[in-house]
C-alpha cells in the first residue's frame, strides 16, 4: 500500500504521531486542530476504538470506496474528493510564476485566526475553521489594503510528502491570482524540505481543479470523505 492511500492514518502514526489522540485501531487529531481521523481498517472493532476518542464532536474520515458505517454512527457531511499529487518533474509555466510573484505572501499567526475564520465561513458555508489549525502546519496569506483576503496552509505530513490545505480566497477578491500565489509559495516550502506536495479537492470544484492542474498537480486517486458523529 502506498503511503498516500490512507494518508491520515499514515500521518498520525508517523510524522504527526505526537499530535494524535490514539486508541488501538483509530487515530484522530485534537478537534481544535483538525476534524480529521482515521481507522486502521473499516471494521466494527475500529469504530469502537474510534468511539473511545470522541465525545459529541464529529470526526472526518477518508475511504477509498463508499463506506458502510458501523451501527450507531450518523453522517454529518459526505463529499467526494480527488487526491492530487505534484511530482518533481512537472514544471510550472514561467508566466504563472511571474504573475504570482506580484502578490506579497506572508506567514500568518494565531492573531490572524479571526480573519482566517471569516474567509473560511465565506467560502465553506455552515462549516467552522478549527481555531488551532496552525498547530498542524504553517499558514500563509495575502492582504489587500490591510485586510486578509486569501489563505492556505499545510496539514498532513508523511515521509516524503506534505499536504496543502484550506486554500481559500474571499469571494469579493476572486480572479486575481491570489490562490495560485499562495499555493506556489507553499509548494516552494514543501520542495525546500525535500517533500512532494499533495492535496485534496472536491470532485465538483472544477475551477480549483483547473488551477491545480496548471500548477502541475495530477489526480492520483479518489476518496469518499465522511464526517460522522457517534
Amino acid at each position: 500500500m502506498h503511503a498516500l492511500d490512507n494518508p491520515i492514518w499514515t500521518a498520525l502514526t508517523t510524522k504527526q504521531a505526537q499530535l494524535a489522540h490514539s486508541s488501538a485501531l483509530a487515530r484522530r487529531f485534537p478537534p481544535e486542530m483538525s476534524l480529521l481521523g482515521a481507522l486502521a481498517a473499516n471494521t466494527a472493532m475500529a469504530y469502537e476504538s474510534l468511539a473511545q476518542l470522541i465525545q459529541r464532536e464529529a470526526v472526518t474520515l477518508y475511504f477509498s470506496a463508499p463506506p458502510t458505517l458501523s451501527a450507531g454512527w450518523n453522517v454529518v457531511r459526505a463529499v467526494e474528493l480527488h487526491q492530487m499529487l505534484k511530482e518533481d518533474g512537472a514544471a510550472v509555466d514561467e508566466a504563472i510564476r511571474s504573475a504570482a510573484a506580484q502578490h506579497q505572501v506572508t506567514e500568518l499567526t494565531p492573531a490572524d485566526v479571526p480573519e482566517m475564520s471569516a474567509i473560511y465561513s465565506a467560502t465553506r458555508p455552515h462549516r467552522t475553521l478549527c481555531p488551532k489549525i496552525q498547530k498542524v502546519g504553517t499558514f500563509l496569506g495575502i492582504r489587500n489594503e490591510g485586510k486578509l483576503v486569501a489563505m492556505g496552509g499545510l496539514r498532513l505530513h508523511i515521509t516524503g510528502y506534505r499536504e496543502i490545505t484550506t486554500v481559500a480566497t474571499h469571494p469579493e477578491y476572486e480572479g486575481r491570482g491570489y490562490a495560485t500565489a499562495i499555493v506556489l509559495a507553499l509548494m516552494a516550502r514543501i520542495h525546500a524540505a525535500g517533500n512532494k506536495p499533495f492535496l485534496t479537492v472536491r470532485t465538483d470544484n472544477e475551477r480549483a481543479i483547473a488551477i491545480y492542474r496548471r500548477l502541475g498537480f495530477k489526480e492520483r486517486t479518489k476518496f469518499y470523505s465522511q464526517t460522522i458523529r457517534r
